[in-house]
């Protein structure tokens, strides 16, 4: 496979027929692509597309989730991604994600950068030596571990081969790590500056999300429909192409205009 897409969702993709009309136009044009989905067993009532269960992995490698605990499910769901597909990336999303790019466009991306990862990261923005903070128990790790970066990112198969091993092989460290809470924002950095110092990684942003329109910092704001004011957040954020790759968006409501993501994925971004 050239890219297996990772599921983690607690319900149904808000936008299913979004993506699978861009699934179906990446298969036209000759990508080669895997869908997997977790989704802990307590959520799976949840999901009531039949083209969603399909893709949901083995019971044995669903883990439970919650608010700021979804480092173990990650791990699970790329272990099975990769045992069953040795594909050139693995893209992971949440059921409020959509894609921002055309089918075409994001296979250009895939062909220019396969052998890379997108890890958009950096130090870590609060003070892991406070041991009240336990957030990836940063604070029990050396200083140059202490490091953050964005959730929904992109891995390549050798990086992702190397996180999966580590996470066999130091198991003591995995564990400090993942009983942490928000681990999943700190883990793959972690790792991959062990495993080869960001060799294969750009640091680039690959999903889209406004953090400074969050109502409560815990969470981005959700576009539910597309405004004035959606629009200059939007193109300010795709402003620095220095800090983004942008090829999906989050999050986004039910409400939000099919017809302008439609757009978006004909690789029209003209209302921005």
């Amino acid at each position: 496979m050239d890219v297996t897409f990772c599921f983690l969702v607690t319900r149904d993709l808000i936008k299913e027929s979004i993506w699978r009309s861009w699934l179906n136009r990446l298969q036209e044009l000759g990508l080669k692509f895997n869908v997997i989905t977790h989704c802990s067993i307590a959520y799976k009532a949840n999901i009531r597309s039949e083209w969603l269960k399909y893709t949901i992995i083995p019971d044995e490698y669903l883990r439970d989730t919650a608010w700021a605990w979804l480092t173990k499910a990650t791990l699970s769901m790329y272990k099975y991604a990769l045992e069953n597909s040795k594909s050139s990336w693995y893209s992971i999303h949440s059921e409020l994600c959509v894609p921002f790019v055309s089918p075409e466009r994001f296979i250009e991306k895939f062909q220019q950068f396969k052998h890379n990862s997108f890890l958009n990261h950096c130090k870590a923005w609060w003070t892991p030596t406070n041991c009240s903070n336990d957030r990836a128990n940063l604070h029990l790790l050396p200083k140059e571990y202490h490091l953050a970066h964005a959730q929904w990112c992109i891995l390549c198969f050798e990086d992702m081969i190397g996180i999966i091993n580590l996470t066999e092989s130091d198991k003591q460290l995995t564990n400090i790590i993942t009983s942490g809470h928000t681990a999943d924002e700190s883990i793959l950095a972690i790792f991959l500056f062990k495993i080869n110092n960001f060799k294969n990684v750009i640091n680039k942003l690959t999903t889209i999300t406004d953090w400074k329109r969050s109502s409560t910092g815990c969470n981005p704001y959700t576009f539910n429909s597309w405004t004035e004011a959606d629009k200059i957040a939007v193109s300010e954020l795709c402003e620095d192409k220095s800090k983004n790759e942008y090829m999906f968006m989050r999050k986004i409501g039910k409400e939000f205009p099919d017809h302008l993501l439609e757009r978006l994925t004909q690789n029209d971004q003209s209302f921005l």
